[in-house]
């Protein structure tokens, strides 16, 4: 008799409707680069006139103040409400912020637009994954869960084109439809059959598995290894209560040479994530072409590098199972340093009076090869290394505290990004990038060690 098995489909449409998200999110991190001409500018539409630029700084920064407190929360509320609901409620704030913008009469309304929207990002990083994580196989689990850094880049992308296409008052608008699609869409989804499980709803874990995998419910007629999925859940949810007292967590947890390790390296990895100066610059990027005096137009640019973001985080889903963690880390980092170096270089030869027109070209190139070389691994993987060097007993408290920090390291790249352009220039700010994504990578290549297919039991021998 033929072997039974079901459909992938929905937990592909499950994945696609739960990134509508992450695009939306995408839309409020690429805001600022094609707005902040326009507001900068006395065409500005706020009825206070042009924004100042720490008032700039201020609206750029209150993205990760936003994403702060939403990953400090996220968790508990997904724990406490459930995935479904949790995600649903993080589109609230999408919308909200929306309408600030199109009721902004101050820099005080984006400040708090920007807010929101990173509130509503620091969700998304947190429960998405995890959604995706309970509601895939295995077979495709890898596949599904590199969507949220595509779909952010491809929401990114979008905000630049409408940015250079779209009258200013009009973005908004459309932006709305986004979350609001999301909403629609993804409330006839059921929650994650774990969390279900996790709630002693029986009934409606088995529903929720069966509409995951493609079978009808009610139907008699499922494959063996849906029954064998179905125990294996009954089982970790009943091994889940049984060591729940075991599980507690105590100093000793956080004080051994494998935690201590760990901690080292993931604070470090996030730190390297955001003082590369990647995902700062792509805040500004209108702002930093205009400055450089590239001979493509600053929105027309920023469209560009979008493009190039979004191939680069693709390829790093293609060859992080290939050619490995470290390597991408360290090959990233060092062209991260290059490329930024060079575009330095063009800048500050510019500052000092040089004819550069035979080379306007270079910083469109210097700078799309940093973007596209970070996605490729500085921008992507330190996630994927948190996740695996860290002991399972403390691998909760210790990726929400990680993920905390990299917020606060984005706040201070973002808020005083526009005060090392007045302090040290073009040139100076690159430099100092390139100089941390210098040492970044040393600290990679000698600290941080290779998991490409090793199981957890071998990463912990590695790491003690």
């Amino acid at each position: 008799m033929k072997q039974l098995s079901g459909s992938a489909r929905n937990q592909y449409l499950a994945t696609f409707c739960v990134n509508l998200l992450s695009i939306s999110y995408g839309f409020t991190c690429g805001w600022t680069s094609p707005s902040f001409p326009i507001l900068e500018s006395w065409d500005t539409p706020l009825l206070s006139g042009p924004i100042s630029s720490e008032e700039g700084s201020w609206i750029g920064a209150s993205l990760c103040i936003g994403g702060f407190i939403g990953n400090l929360v996220s968790g508990w509320m997904a724990d406490r409400y459930g995935r479904k609901l949790t995600a649903c409620l993080a589109a609230i704030p999408q919308i909200i912020c929306w309408i600030m913008v199109i009721i902004a009469k101050n820099a005080y309304y984006l400040m708090a637009m920007r807010f929101l929207g990173g509130f509503s990002g620091g969700v998304c990083f947190m429960v998405i994954p995890m959604f995706i994580a309970e509601i895939s196989e295995d077979r495709i689990r890898g596949l599904l869960a590199s969507t949220l850094v595509l779909t952010c880049n491809l929401g990114i992308l979008i905000m630049y084109i409408l940015g250079n296409y779209v009258p200013y008052a009009i973005i908004p608008w459309i932006l709305l439809l986004f979350p609001v699609l999301f909403l629609t869409s993804f409330s006839f989804m059921p929650d994650t059959p774990f969390y279900l499980m996790r709630k002693n709803d029986y009934i409606k874990s088995e529903q929720s598995l069966r509409f995951f995998r493609g079978f009808r419910s009610g139907t008699q007629h499922v494959s063996n290894e849906f029954k064998l999925e179905l125990v294996k859940l009954k089982d970790a949810f009943s091994d889940e209560k049984q060591t729940i007292q075991d599980d507690q967590l105590t100093c000793k947890d956080f004080v051994t040479p494998h935690a201590r390790k760990a901690f080292l390296i993931g604070i470090s990895l996030m730190a390297f994530n955001q003082f590369c100066g990647c995902f700062a610059m792509l805040n500004y990027t209108a702002t930093v072409f205009a400055e450089s005096g590239s001979s493509l137009s600053a929105n027309m640019s920023a469209i560009v590098i979008g493009t190039i973001q979004m191939f680069g985080s693709y390829l790093s889903t293609v060859l992080v199972e290939r050619a490995g963690r470290k390597l991408l880390l360290v090959v990233s980092g060092g062209g991260i340093a290059f490329g930024l170096g060079i575009f330095s270089g063009f800048t500050y030869a510019k500052s000092l009076g040089y004819d550069v027109a035979s080379f306007s070209w270079l910083p469109l190139v210097c700078f799309s090869f940093a973007i596209f070389i970070a996605s490729m691994g500085v921008l992507t993987l330190p996630f994927v290394v948190l996740a695996e060097i860290m002991p399972q007993k403390i691998k909760g408290f210790a990726s929400t505290f990680c993920m905390a920090l990299l917020w606060i390291f984005a706040f201070i790249a973002i808020k005083y990004f526009s005060a090392l352009f007045y302090a040290f220039g073009m040139h100076g700010a690159l430099l100092l990038f390139s100089l941390c994504s210098l040492g970044g990578t040393l600290f990679v290549a000698f600290m941080v060690p290779e998991t490409k297919g090793k199981s957890f039991e071998t990463i912990a021998e590695l790491m003690s």
